[in-house]
C-alpha cells in the first residue's frame, strides 16, 4: 500500500517500522524472557489507503512504561475527521500493550489544544512542560574565550557509560515529580540503551568523588525528529556559563535538525540559552496515564491476631462518662 502511493522520504521508513513490527510481535510472545527492544508501527486505513501513523516503543528496558508519538498524516483524508484518526490510533495502541505495560507517556504540543484534549480524555494527565530551542547564532569570539577557561576547571563532558550512567540517572531523578518517576520507572542502565552520541555528562571531578553538574539526554521521537533534553543539578554552578556553550556548539556542527529541550520553570537556563542565540520556539507537555495498582499484603504474620479480637475482649470497669457540654444551661 505504502509503495503504490505517491513517493515520500518518509514511506521507506515506514516500511522499516512495520518489519520491527513484525519483529515486536514475535518479542510478545516471549515477553517472560526478553524485553521489549523493537518499536510498533501502527497504520490507520480509509478506503484501504495508509492516512495516518503512529509509533509505540518501550520507553525502559523492562517493557513496564510505552510510549505513543502523536499519530502524524502521511496523506489527506476523505471522510474521517483527524480528531476520530487520532483517537483511533492511540486507543489501539493501548489496547495493544495493556498485557505489558503498566505506564504510558504521550508528548503534545502545547499550543495544540486539540491533541491536548484527545489525551486528556482518554485518561493523559499533564506531568511536565517543556521549552523547545533551536539555535540561531552563535559567536566565535566568545566561543574561543570559553575555550581557555575550560582547561582551568576541573569539570568534563563524558559519553554515557557504565562509570558515569548513575550519575546522570541520579541527576535525572531529581528534577522529575514522584509521579513521573513512578511513570518512567526507570534506572540507570536505560540511559545506556539506546546508545546515543549526544548523550553526555558533565562531571566535576574532586578528591572524594564525582557529582554531575548537568546532562544531556536524548530522545529519538521519530525519523525526522530528535531532541536532546538538557538536565542540571538542583543548584545552580556557575561554571555551566563556560562549559555549556562549548559542548552546544559541538552538537550544532554534528547536526542542526536538532531541538533542546528544558523545563520551563528553570529560568536560569533560559536565560543562558538565549544569551548564547538560541530561541525558545514553543512548549511540550509530556502527559501520562499510569496503570499502577497499590499491592496490598493480605498475608499476615504468624502468631498475630486481628485487632478487633484483641479490642472485644476488653470489658470496661464502669460505664462511659457522658461528653460534657459548653452550651449555656
Amino acid at each position: 500500500m505504502l509503495s503504490s502511493m505517491t513517493p515520500s522520504k518518509k514511506f521507506g521508513w515506514l516500511q522499516l517500522m512495520l518489519v520491527r513490527g513484525w519483529l515486536a510481535q514475535a518479542e510478545s510472545y516471549l515477553h517472560s524472557f526478553l524485553p521489549p527492544r523493537n518499536p510498533i508501527c501502527l497504520v490507520a486505513l480509509e478506503y484501504s489507503s495508509p492516512v495516518a501513523f503512529a509509533i509505540v516503543k518501550s520507553s525502559n528496558l523492562r517493557g513496564s512504561c510505552w510510549s505513543i508519538s502523536f499519530p502524524e498524516l502521511i496523506s489527506e483524508t476523505k471522510e474521517c475527521s483527524l480528531t476520530h484518526i487520532r483517537q483511533e490510533l492511540i486507543q489501539s495502541a493501548l489496547k495493544l500493550g495493556k498485557k505489558r505495560a503498566q505506564s504510558w507517556l504521550i508528548r503534545c504540543s502545547a499550543n495544540d489544544t486539540n491533541q491536548i484534549a484527545i489525551s486528556r480524555e482518554l485518561g493523559f494527565q499533564p506531568l511536565k512542560v517543556l521549552n523547545c530551542w533551536k539555535p540561531k547564532s552563535t559567536n566565535g569570539k566568545l566561543q574561543k574565550k570559553k575555550r581557555k577557561e575550560v582547561m582551568l576547571s576541573n569539570l568534563e563532558w563524558q559519553e554515557v557509560n557504565n562509570q558515569n550512567a548513575d550519575s546522570l540517572w541520579r541527576l535525572e531523578q531529581s528534577y522529575e515529580s514522584s509521579n513521573l518517576r513512578q511513570i518512567l520507572d526507570r534506572q540507570s542502565r536505560d540511559l545506556l540503551q539506546p546508545k546515543q552520541p549526544f548523550n553526555r555528562v558533565l562531571i566535576s571531578k574532586n578528591i572524594e568523588s564525582d557529582i554531575a553538574v548537568a546532562g544531556l539526554i536524548s530522545h529519538k521521537l521519530n525519523e525526522d525528529m530528535l531532541t536532546i533534553e538538557l538536565i542540571r543539578d538542583l543548584a545552580w554552578d556557575e561554571r555551566l556559563l563556560t562549559h555549556l556553550p562549548n559542548i552546544l556548539n559541538e552538537i550544532i556542527k554534528t547536526s542542526n535538525q536538532i531541538t533542546l529541550e528544558t523545563a520551563k520553570e528553570d529560568n536560569r537556563l533560559s536565560e543562558l540559552l538565549i544569551q548564547m542565540g538560541w530561541v525558545n520556539q514553543n512548549e511540550t507537555i509530556l502527559l501520562g496515564r499510569s496503570l499502577w495498582r497499590r499491592q496490598e499484603n493480605r498475608k499476615l504474620i504468624s502468631g498475630t491476631r486481628p485487632l478487633d479480637s484483641m479490642l472485644g475482649r476488653l470489658n470496661p470497669q464502669q460505664p462511659p462518662l457522658p461528653t460534657p457540654s459548653m452550651e449555656p444551661r
